[in-house]
């Protein structure tokens, strides 16, 4: 019996001397310290993605701005407050309010910028009240040759529009009562639109000799587009019409009166851009036109966006 228990012995002895040896062998133990820097780590990590998360780079002016100041337009493109209340305050400005041309700021974008986008920037500012008052002043009915929209000629209705069908030669206001030809908004009954003017053309005729040579004397330049009479009050003679039918989009030498694309904003004035002399005539020794001079901040930003054309091709 004594034989079998120091045999027993024998066999035991290695086992707990391997579990010793395995237990002594293993990772130390993190301290309470180390624990508590390591979770403090993770949790500054934590914090520092979540804010990334939360914040975005502007691509107009680059700044970074949290996700609350910025604006997701339709083409997932967003900008921050400032940038879009900017460019939507120079649009609104110029009346170019149309869903073509309240777009994305972005180079090569045309998507819209929504109704609900614009009145979220520039609500309870006089922006948006110009806003709806340019929409509803630029509005036309979708079927013209159905009907027409009709303004009253008379000052005391403030320009009261309504809608009456196409086919009537003559139409009532609905606000003074007064009767009028939806076409040429005059009083011709019984007789056509051609006849009425052919009548008052004569009369018309004088005035507008009167009024030409009133162009010619102050050295005022037509708009090669609508032929509006356009006025250089500062700036270059790189001129932009803001007419109703142009709205911007043609550009001309104030000057010789041509059409200019957006790279003859330099090219077409050999002698400067504040020289009175451009690629067809030399007017710098005409007493009566005016110098150009510097711009507003306007006329500068015009510049600039016309440089970044030209230099992008």
């Amino acid at each position: 019996m004594c034989a079998a228990m120091e045999s027993s012995r024998f066999l035991l002895a290695p086992r707990s001397a391997e579990k010793s040896s395995s237990s002594s062998s293993g990772p130390p133990r993190e301290s309470d310290e180390e624990c508590a820097l390591r979770l403090q780590r993770e949790f500054d990590a934590e914090v520092a993605a979540k804010e990334a998360r939360e914040r975005f780079s502007c691509p107009l002016c680059l700044d970074t701005v949290q996700l609350s100041d910025g604006v997701e337009l339709d083409c997932l493109h967003r900008l921050c407050r400032g940038c879009l209340s900017g460019y939507l305050e120079v649009k609104i400005r110029e009346k170019r309010v149309l869903p073509h041309e309240l777009c994305c700021p972005m180079p090569g974008c045309d998507c819209e910028v929504t109704t609900p986008q614009i009145e979220y920037v520039v609500t309870g500012t006089p922006l948006w009240d110009r806003f709806l008052a340019t929409r509803v002043e630029l509005w036309r009915p979708a079927d013209e040759e159905r009907e027409r929209l009709c303004e009253c000629p008379r000052p005391e209705c403030s320009g009261t529009r309504f809608l009456a069908p196409a086919e009537l030669v003559e139409v009532s206001c609905p606000r003074c009562t007064a009767r009028f030809c939806p076409r040429c908004r005059d009083q011709h009954p019984g007789t056509s639109c051609e006849a009425h003017l052919a009548r008052l053309r004569g009369q018309v005729d004088q005035a507008d000799k009167e009024f030409d040579e009133l162009v010619r004397k102050e050295c005022w330049q037509r708009c090669p587009g609508c032929q509006a009479v356009c006025e250089r009050p500062h700036g270059c003679n790189y001129m932009t019409c803001y007419s109703e039918k142009c709205r911007g989009k043609t550009t001309f030498c104030y000057l010789c009166g041509d059409k200019l694309s957006s790279i003859e904003h330099f090219t077409h004035f050999p002698y400067g851009l504040f020289e009175n002399a451009c690629q067809k005539l030399d007017r710098r020794n005409e007493e009566n036109l005016p110098q150009a001079t510097w711009g507003t901040r306007d006329w500068w930003s015009s510049v600039a966006r016309d440089l970044t054309s030209w230099a992008t091709g």
